[in-house]
């Protein structure tokens, strides 16, 4: 097998998917490299077996998180919390801004990035296109709240989880190191945003709509009763330590049975709203980076300084790096074996420097977390089409500040 033939198959995959010729979805992209990873013998089927049983758990989360959303949106669940917020910003397009943005942390950090995409995109898109304000600066603020205040606890991100569990992590600890970056890069994130589209934000606005609101009946009620046990639950398991996937699917799945049962929606319906392409994406990708692990990562040898200072800086841009090229769930899975040869104070300091470039440096490509691939499917579905190069303009502005600030303020809490 010739050395060179794995980082070859990743790189023209990373070049198709940013440049999208014709309009190629990203997920075929990821499919052809996996299956051509295949084909070469790089990765075995016994791999990709492996492959799936590793991601399992994190797919059939969203799986389930993709079904309960879409119920709950068709309820007008979502269109009755945008209106909440209309309200309390007093008709002041960046008090409502600022608002959204601090929600989106809220959700971020008690229950993970996921569930804000999945939320919080409609939530936001039910507001502004009632009221006709530009969608961009909104949208925008959804997916980079997510990026940004995912450091806070261990359930706030796959990455997190991740490190936490296979490097014993206590989990007062993690929240001890990490609230103080995410304080602070949220705060560094919504100062960028209020000057990135400080021209595009809306003014004053009337508060009230003239378009209807979906009206409060038993379809409403069941479907906030739904999301709001599952919400608990995901809250639960996650402090538990326990699978999220539990949670999502049986809220999912649960409302959905009620809803076809109750004849308010027809399964081939709701198969037909969920982001199939995003599994597609996710499964692809992973195979790629098995085939580099298998070929290339391992005939690397691969070390970090043994000061904590120097080993966190180094893994922050090895994350920030590693998350842009390969996404930055696989990133970690390649990372966290590195880091288990490490011990002390070096080894937590390098692992929390792996999160700072897995968690806020992917927001500079659209390829570069989950979930700002699942935001792009949400935001691209209704009508908003962000090329990658749009979308990475926006992400050049606001990463390098919102980085340096978090690993900065992480450097000066007590260790």
């Amino acid at each position: 097998m010739l050395p060179w033939l794995s980082p070859l198959i990743l790189g023209a995959t990373l070049a198709l998917i940013l440049t999208r010729p014709r309009g190629i979805p990203e997920s075929w992209v990821a499919a052809l490299g996996a299956v051509v990873t295949v084909l070469f013998g790089i990765v075995s089927i016994r791999g990709v077996a492996a492959v799936l049983a590793e991601t399992a758990g994190a797919l059939l989360f969203l799986l389930g998180m993709m079904v309960l959303t879409i119920l709950v949106e068709q309820a007008g669940v979502f269109d009755r919390v945008a209106e909440v917020f209309v309200r309390l910003s007093r008709g002041s397009g960046v008090l409502l801004f600022c608002g959204l943005f601090i929600l989106g942390a809220l959700v971020t950090i008690f229950l993970s990035l996921d569930s804000t995409i999945i939320m919080l995109t409609p939530v936001i898109y039910s507001l502004v296109s009632r009221r006709r304000f530009d969608a961009l600066p909104f949208m925008f603020a959804c997916t980079f709240v997510a990026n940004t205040s995912s450091l806070a606890l261990p359930i706030s991100n796959l990455t997190n989880l991740l490190v936490y569990s296979q490097l014993q992590i206590r989990f007062g600890d993690f929240a001890a190191r990490m609230w103080l970056p995410t304080l602070v890069a949220v705060g560094v994130n919504l100062a960028v945003f209020l000057w990135v589209f400080r021209g595009r934000l809306p003014g004053r606005f009337e508060i009230e709509s003239s378009e209807r609101l979906t009206k409060i009946d038993s379809r409403f009620v069941i479907s906030s009763i739904f999301l709001a046990l599952t919400l608990a639950a995901v809250l639960l398991l996650g402090l538990a330590d326990l699978p999220l996937a539990w949670a999502s699917l049986t809220g999912g799945l649960g409302l959905l049975g009620v809803a076809v049962w109750r004849r308010e929606i027809h399964l081939s319906t709701v198969l037909g709203e969920i982001s199939w392409s995003l599994f597609v994406f996710v499964i692809g990708m992973f195979v790629i980076v098995r085939g580099i692990e298998q070929s290339w990562l391992a005939t690397v040898k691969l070390t970090l300084p043994s000061d904590p200072t120097s080993s966190l800086l180094m893994a922050m841009f090895a994350g920030t790096l590693g998350s842009n090229i390969t996404n930055n769930v696989p990133l970690v899975i390649l990372a966290v074996p590195v880091l288990s040869h490490l011990s002390g104070a070096t080894q937590k300091m390098a692992a929390f420097g792996l999160l700072l470039g897995a968690n806020i440096g992917p927001a500079l490509t659209t390829y570069g977390s989950l979930a700002t691939m699942l935001w792009l499917t949400l935001v691209r579905r209704r009508g908003i089409d962000i090329s990658n190069i749009e979308y990475m303009k926006v992400g050049l502005l606001t990463v390098p500040p919102v980085l340096a600030a978090a690993t900065l303020s992480l450097l000066v809490v007590p260790r």
